[in-house]
């Protein structure tokens, strides 16, 4: 939908956030009407999201600063693009991976200030529709990690263009694009039925149970599976609650955010942030911000070496802020040398996409992506290929949770490489990978998730970070 950067902002010299959105379609995917449709609407959801912001002054909720267009060729109106405050405190997910299950003060301290957020914009008539682990952001503030709601981009709002809109209608729905994250969306969603306040309630009781358990409730490889159950009753939603081993007061209060009747649901984010503190038994907090939590620094960047001129493979990443110089701690990705191999460190978002020259010169292409499950998983997927597990048919895309050998195979089923999938060894200090005989460490501090990957191609290794 975007590209993020961090930026300075010269003028008043402060580090920010500009959120760009792209203008082109999905690479390959053609120019029918239905990527028009879908690009219509990120590109209204993306004037939402800046209008939303401007309405929303909670100290819970991430600021936007500025909007605007960058200048087209013809000084028209080019994409679209809006400047907020830099959060460096890592996301909600990130923590709770790293550290496990959150105390019951910090988690409902993040709760609270987020369900605060979210009531006042709904008091604007606007609904979140996508709140989840990822979107909940920290600010450090006196030492302290703040957490801010962000990411109003599918937001829903009764709210009206002023000026900053282009002459396309800014109102404009379009009804046939679902945008939300599956895992974590209510039934309502799931089905296209009405939307409100409810939404984000539901929500909101699954995100808890993330902070209280390390569990995403809705965590299945293949989350459609559930919709039906989801969408018809609640049956489902309570005996995986019932496994959680949550206290019944605290269980009863998150399966009332959690019915499948939007009518029968909690009616707002801080009746159920207050049920909840009742049920956990504890005391009232004057502060907005979350109980202190400890930041792992990142070490210092180890020794870097120049890479060729003419790389074995190239990357592309999702996301990854755009260096100032080359091997600098700004730098999406650094080269260490171990023996005869190359060691690339890649920081990335969500997602990896890799690239090679077979026998006869053509471009093998193919994507590597983490998956949000409580294990260590990732789905390698075939951009000019398909992939296939060894003694496996060929598929457009698999999923693994251990390490395997992936083949990449052409339409005539010729294998034209492979690439190994690792996920190391967990230890206190790390995760462990076993190269060569030779062990590489990835501290918890360098990455929050890791996956090392060896291409039949060449002798570089590298290991995909996300923090």
């Amino acid at each position: 939908m975007a590209t993020i950067y961090r930026a300075m902002d010269d003028r008043l010299d402060r580090v920010v956030c500009v959120k760009l959105l792209r203008t082109t379609l999905v690479e390959g995917s053609g120019s029918t009407s239905g990527n028009r449709a879908v690009y219509q609407a990120t590109y209204t959801h993306f004037l939402q999201e800046a209008l939303a912001l401007s309405k929303l002054q909670h100290a819970n909720t991430l600021r936007i600063y500025d909007f605007g267009y960058l200048k087209g060729n013809d000084d028209s109106n080019g994409a679209p693009f809006h400047v907020s405050e830099y959060l460096d405190g890592g996301n909600l997910e990130s923590h709770v991976r790293i550290r496990g299950p959150l105390p019951t003060a910090e988690a409902l301290g993040i709760l609270e200030g987020i369900s605060g957020a979210v009531a006042e914009a709904h008091e604007h008539g606007i609904i979140h529709r996508d709140i989840k682990p990822s979107n909940i952001l920290f600010a450090r503030v006196r030492g302290e990690l703040v957490p801010k709601l962000a990411d109003f981009g599918i937001a829903h709002s009764n709210l009206k263009k002023k000026d900053i809109t282009p002459a396309d209608d800014f109102n404009e729905s379009v009804s046939t694009v679902a945008l939300f994250s599956p895992r974590w969306a209510a039934p309502e969603q799931l089905c296209g039925s009405p939307e409100g306040p409810h939404t984000d309630v539901y929500a909101l009781g699954l995100v808890t149970i993330f902070m209280l358990t390390g569990t995403v409730l809705f965590g299945d490889e293949d989350v459609r599976l559930t919709f039906n159950d989801r969408v018809r009753g609640d049956t489902l939603v309570n005996a995986r609650l019932s496994r959680l081993g949550l206290s019944g007061d605290v269980a009863h209060v998150i399966s009332k955010a959690l019915v499948a009747r939007p009518e029968d649901r909690i009616a707002s984010a801080p009746e159920f942030a207050q049920r909840l503190r009742d049920a956990l038994k504890v005391r009232q907090s004057n502060s907005i911000a979350p109980v202190p939590v400890e930041v792992v620094q990142r070490p210092a960047e180890m020794p870097v070496i120049a890479a060729p001129s003419q790389s074995q493979f190239t990357l592309d990443v999702e996301n990854a802020e755009v260096p100032s110089h080359p091997g600098t701690a700004s730098s999406p990705e650094r080269v260490v040398a171990q023996g005869e191999r190359r060691i690339r460190y890649v920081q990335v978002h969500e997602k990896l996409d890799l690239s090679f020259l077979d026998t006869q010169g053509g471009q093998v292409r193919f994507r590597v992506t983490f998956l949000p499950t409580q294990t260590p998983s990732v789905n390698v997927k075939g951009l000019t290929c398909f992939v296939a597990l060894q003694r496996n048919r060929p598929t457009p895309a698999v999923t693994i949770h251990h390490d395997a050998s992936v083949e990449l195979v052409a339409v005539n089923r010729q294998v034209l490489g492979e690439v190994s999938v690792l996920f190391g060894t967990p230890t206190p200090n790390g995760r462990v990978f076993l190269v060569n005989g030779q062990s590489l460490l990835v501290t918890y501090a360098e990455a929050t998730q890791a996956v090392a990957l060896m291409l039949s191609h060449g002798n570089d290794v590298v290991v995909m970070c996300r923090s």
